[in-house]
C-alpha cells in the first residue's frame, strides 16, 4: 500500500477512488476488490484510492492489516483529507491532482462511495452486499477489454433520478438548490437542458481518455477552488455530473 497520490509506472491502468467517510466494513470491500484485481491476467495494472474524510484515527491501519501482503501487485493508495464537500470534494481533489502530470488512467475510473450498495436499488435486486458478486462485476467493468462505454461515464451500482425543467430552483431541498446559477458558474453559458438527469450516490464509471482529454486542468481547478470555497455546493454539483464527466443527457 501507498500513502500518497503517486505511481512509479507509466503503464496504462484503470482506476477504483473511494470516497469515505465513516462507513463501517470498508476495508473488507476494497481488499476483497483488491484481491479479485490481483487475480486478473498480467499486464493489466489497478490502482486503488481511498480518500478518508472520517473522524476514525485507526481507519488506515485497518486497512493495511486486512489487506496484508497478499495483493502485493496492486497499488492501493491512502490519504485523509478536510471533511469539506461531500463526495464531490473528492472526485475533485483525485482529477485536479492526477491531470498534471498526465497521469489520468488510459482506460477508466470508478468513482464509489464507501458504502456503494447505499443507492443499490430496486433494479438491481436490492442492497445485497455480495462481495464476489460486487468485485466480480468491477473487474470486469474496469478491463481492457472490457464493453465499449455509450458515453463518458455510466452510472455505477445506483440509479438514474432527473428533476424537471420546473425544479431548476430546488426549492423543495433542504439546501435550496441554485442550480441555474451554478450551471453557468460551471460551464459559462445559461442552462438549455429540459432536466437534470443524475444518479442518486453520485457513483460513476468514467471514460478516462475523453476526461482528461475535454476539459483543461484551470477548468477542473476553478471548479474545485469553487466548491471548496463553498460557492457551490456537493448537491448541486452532484446534479451535474453527467456534463461535468460526460457527454450530458
Amino acid at each position: 500500500m501507498k500513502d500518497m497520490l503517486s505511481s512509479s509506472s507509466s503503464r496504462s491502468v484503470s482506476d477504483v477512488v473511494v470516497a469515505w467517510y465513516n462507513d463501517p466494513g470498508v476495508e473488507r470491500w476494497v481488499s476483497a476488490l483488491a484481491f479479485a484485481f490481483s487475480e486478473r491476467l498480467a499486464g493489466e495494472r489497478y490502482r486503488i484510492f481511498v480518500f478518508h474524510k472520517g473522524t476514525d484515527e485507526d481507519a488506515k491501519q485497518r486497512l493495511f492489516d486486512v489487506l496484508g501482503t497478499k495483493c502485493s501487485d496492486v497499488d492501493v493508495f491512502f490519504e485523509h483529507l478536510d471533511n469539506v464537500g461531500r463526495e464531490a470534494d473528492t472526485w475533485l481533489h483525485y482529477t485536479v491532482a492526477r491531470l498534471p502530470a498526465g497521469d489520468m488512467p488510459v482506460n477508466r475510473v470508478a468513482f464509489l462511495q464507501g458504502d456503494p450498495w447505499d443507492h443499490f436499488g430496486t433494479p438491481h435486486g436490492g442492497k445485497e452486499r455480495n462481495l464476489d458478486v460486487f468485485s466480480s462485476k468491477l473487474v470486469a467493468l474496469l478491463a481492457p477489454t472490457a464493453h465499449p462505454m455509450a458515453s463518458n461515464l455510466e452510472p455505477l451500482f445506483c440509479n438514474l433520478m432527473s428533476e424537471s425543467r420546473v425544479m431548476r430552483r430546488g426549492l423543495s431541498h433542504p439546501q435550496r438548490l441554485d442550480l441555474e446559477r451554478v450551471w453557468v458558474e460551471a460551464f459559462g453559458w445559461e442552462c438549455k437542458v429540459d432536466s437534470y438527469v443524475f444518479a442518486a450516490g453520485a457513483q460513476y464509471l468514467v471514460d478516462a481518455v475523453r476526461l482528461s482529454q475535454e476539459k483543461p486542468l484551470s477548468w477542473w481547478t476553478s471548479l474545485h477552488h469553487k466548491l471548496r470555497a463553498d460557492e457551490i455546493n456537493a448537491w448541486e454539483i452532484e446534479r451535474f455530473w453527467l456534463h461535468i464527466f460526460g457527454d450530458g443527457v
